[in-house]
């Protein structure tokens, strides 16, 4: 009966561990004399992710859409990206 309890509390423990991330990503942009444009994108990410991989993964997707936003860039624009594990 002790050994049952111990499974139990094993297994329920383990399973609380996993958790779904996502990576929450938005981006701005904004000129004189217009309304600012906002994009915002939600992604999943794989279930065995770990919060510290799903935070590098989300750093390294804000550095990316901000790059190929800017690619975009053609004067006087502001553009901002920001990303946050939810």
């Amino acid at each position: 009966m002790k050994a049952f309890f111990i499974l139990i509390t094993c297994c329920s423990l383990l399973g609380s561990c996993k958790k779904q991330y996502s990576c929450q990503c938005s981006t701005t942009i904004e000129e004189a004399g217009y309304y600012p444009y906002t994009v915002s994108s939600n992604e999943p990410l794989k279930t065995k992710t770990t919060k510290r991989r799903a935070e590098q993964i989300c750093s390294h997707s804000e550095k990316q859409l901000h790059k190929n936003t800017l690619d975009y860039k053609d004067g006087a624009e502001t553009i901002t990206t920001s990303c946050a594990v939810k």
